[in-house]
């Protein structure tokens, strides 16, 4: 007789992280001190479709972690509908837990998406990404289907909403065999009746791609992977990428073909991790010539700027004068106030109107050297202060006015948001 199993096997060790709101189960194989590869499963799936091929990228000298995302697998479910953000900050707190301080990510589909918005949120400690399928809708397709997609089922005394899920992987994926299919609706039963909750956070959410064009990325995953018909998209959204598609291999593919599956993303982590780690990706570049010094004039190669610089104190009121304090503040002010339409974007969070003031004082130093110091004011009369705060703090991570003054001048910041 035939035993077909229908639980996977490996040998990664099994752990529990105690975080704020629950507990986040995980596996974990390979050599310790390696290159740390981070996985991030598909929903509404878990991270045992990884064990087979686990064992096999430990063989390659990886340090690899596969986590249950919250509310799926073997982790907690948290209060409440998370954002993709909000699964990226999660995703931060279990590397920070189990202290590793740079990292590779591997993401399926739901998980491809949580790892683009994680490494925009800490690109200076991720080496590479790996996206095993990445769903980039358009709007019209997200709001199509949020509206439709994964509705859901009501458990049944008589058995039958078992037969729901099974009809629906099979017709998710038709060409996978009847033990896969038998793993998929035990994974899809252990989340329960709305196991479409992490869908709705995709489609609510717009990636930000060009956040992490600067990170080396591989495009990885099986032939007959339902997102396949998407290679036109993705491709277009990270044209630096190189795309290997495993022959026959389906959503699946690291469980069908762990060996395969684990020497793509090995030499891809591997080469990521003995590159010298660009610190820096240039995007613009803004070049102003200024003749005279503070009593000069300052042109714009673009010729968009020609300001008469004056000493303030030698300033009237309507000289039409400025000075280099004054340009620096309005860079400040206005890098920051986009900056934070960015952290808002990522988060899901909307701040209302906000107005943004900075202001730069010249002074001295102990031994005759000069120095500024700079105070900018945050307000947004309609959102929370608690979220403001949290807004603020996080657009000082990103604003490249901030990262060039930080350690170097006093800033002093001021949030007034509803109280």
């Amino acid at each position: 007789m035939t035993v077909h199993a229908t639980h996977l096997k490996g040998t990664s060790h099994r752990g529990y992280l105690e975080l704020p709101w629950g507990q986040v189960h995980y596996r974990r194989s390979g050599k310790a001190g390696g290159p740390a590869l981070v996985v991030v499963h598909q929903s509404p799936l878990s991270s045992a479709t990884y064990e087979p091929a686990m064992g096999a990228l430990g063989e390659h000298g990886l340090d690899v972690v596969a986590i249950d995302i919250p509310g799926f697998g073997m982790s907690d479910a948290p209060d409440g509908q998370w954002s993709i953000p909000d699964h990226a900050t999660a995703l931060w707190a279990v590397i920070d837990a189990l202290e590793l301080p740079e990292v590779h990510l591997l993401g399926q589909h739901t998980g491809a998406i949580v790892s683009v918005e994680a490494a925009s949120q800490q690109l200076d400690r991720v080496r590479g990404l790996v996206l095993q399928g990445i769903p980039l809708y358009s709007d019209a397709e997200r709001a199509e289907k949020a509206a439709r997609y994964a509705p859901g089922y009501t458990p049944a005394i008589d058995g039958s909403h078992l037969q729901v899920v099974w009809d629906r992987i099979r017709w998710l994926y038709p060409t996978i065999s009847a033990e896969s299919c038998s793993r998929q609706v035990a994974e899809y039963l252990s989340v329960g009746p709305d196991y479409g909750v992490a869908y709705r956070a995709v489609f609510a959410h717009v990636p930000d791609v060009a956040a992490v064009s600067g990170v080396p990325t591989l495009l990885l995953h099986g032939s007959e992977d339902v997102l396949d018909r998407m290679n036109d998209v993705v491709t277009a959204a990270f044209p630096h990428a190189p795309l290997v598609r495993i022959p026959g291999g389906t959503d699946f593919v690291a469980e069908e073909q762990p060996e395969a599956f684990a020497e793509a993303v090995a030499a891809h982590v591997l080469a990521c991790a003995t590159a010298a780690t660009p610190r820096f990706t240039p995007v613009y570049t803004a070049t102003v010539e200024v003749t005279g010094g503070r009593a000069g004039r300052a042109r714009s190669l673009t010729g968009a700027l020609d300001v008469r610089l004056t000493r303030p104190a030698e300033r009237s009121g309507d000289d039409g004068g400025t000075d280099p304090e004054e340009l620096f503040a309005a860079g400040y002010a206005a890098c920051f106030s986009s900056a934070l339409s960015v952290v808002e974007r990522r988060r899901g969070a909307t701040a209302g109107p906000v107005a943004v003031t900075a202001s730069v004082t010249l002074g001295t130093r102990p031994g005759g050297a000069y120095g500024i110091a700079a105070r900018l004011v945050v307000r947004a009369p309609e959102c929370p202060q608690d979220v403001l705060e949290e807004l603020v703090a996080g657009t000082h991570a990103i604003c490249p006015y901030s990262n060039a003054v930080q350690g170097n001048i006093e800033v002093v910041t001021e949030v007034h948001g509803a109280s």
